[in-house]
C-alpha cells in the first residue's frame, strides 16, 4: 500500500490548496487500491499522468470554447476556412456535436456535447462512457445511466477518480507497465502521443521522492 497525505500531495502538486488537497488525497488513497493501483510503484505513474491530464485536478471537463483561428489549428480538416470556423467559435455545444457527433457511439441528438471529454483522465463518447458505466454499476451495485455518469464525471470528484482508475487499470491495462516503469508507453496509451512527457516525468520524480 502507499500513503498519500494532503501535505505530500501539495508538495507534488502545489497548485492544489486548502480543503481540496485533503479531499483529493483522501479520494485517491481510498479509491485507487480498488483497481489494483495499490502500491507506491504503481501509483507513481498513475499520479504523474493524472496530474498532467487534469491540470492538477483543476479540469474535469473538456474546454470547447475555441476562437475561430484556434479551431482551424486544432481541426484543420474540419475547419479549413475562417468562414466555416466562425460558425462554431465560442459555441461549445455546437462544436462538440460537430466534432463528436456520429462517432464514438454518439448517435443521438446532442450526444457529442453530452459525451464530450469528462473526468480526471477524460472519457469521450457514448461508447466509452457506457463501458465505464457498466463496470461501475456492476462493481459498486449502482444503476446510473451513461448520461448520469457523464454529468458526474464533471461534477463529482470521486466518480471522476474512479473513471481515471478504470482507464488506467481496466481499460488500458497499464498495471504491468507501471510496475516495470515504462512511462513512455503509459503516456502514449493514455495520451495517444507524448504530449507533456517532460512534465509527467517531473511529477513522477516528485512522486517517487515523497511517496514510498
Amino acid at each position: 500500500m502507499f500513503t498519500l497525505t494532503a501535505d505530500i500531495l501539495h508538495k507534488i502538486a502545489p497548485s492544489i490548496k486548502g480543503d481540496r488537497v485533503e479531499l483529493i488525497a483522501n479520494c485517491l488513497t481510498k479509491i485507487c487500491p480498488l483497481y489494483g493501483i495499490d502500491s507506491a510503484d504503481i501509483f507513481h505513474e498513475f499520479l504523474a499522468n493524472v496530474l498532467v491530464e487534469s491540470g492538477e485536478f483543476s479540469t474535469l471537463s473538456e474546454n470547447l470554447n475555441y476562437s475561430a483561428k484556434r479551431l482551424m489549428a486544432v481541426w484543420p480538416k474540419r475547419f479549413p476556412t475562417l468562414d466555416i470556423a466562425q460558425q462554431y467559435e465560442h459555441n461549445p455545444m455546437k462544436l462538440a456535436n460537430k466534432v463528436y457527433g456520429g462517432r464514438l457511439g454518439n448517435n443521438y441528438d446532442n450526444d457529442g456535447y453530452t459525451f464530450r471529454g469528462a473526468g480526471v483522465i477524460q472519457i469521450t463518447g457514448r461508447d466509452n462512457t457506457t463501458n465505464f458505466t457498466n463496470y461501475y454499476n456492476q462493481k459498486f451495485v449502482a444503476s446510473y445511466s451513461p448520461e448520469q455518469i457523464a454529468d458526474l464525471l464533471r461534477t463529482d470528484l470521486s466518480v471522476s477518480i474512479h473513471s481515471a482508475c478504470w482507464i488506467f487499470a481496466i481499460s488500458f491495462k497499464l498495471i504491468d507497465e507501471a510496475v516495470n516503469d515504462e512511462m513512455k508507453e503509459i503516456v502514449k496509451r493514455i495520451n495517444g502521443g507524448y504530449t507533456g512527457l517532460a512534465e509527467r516525468q517531473q511529477y513522477y520524480t516528485q512522486a517517487k521522492k515523497y511517496i514510498v
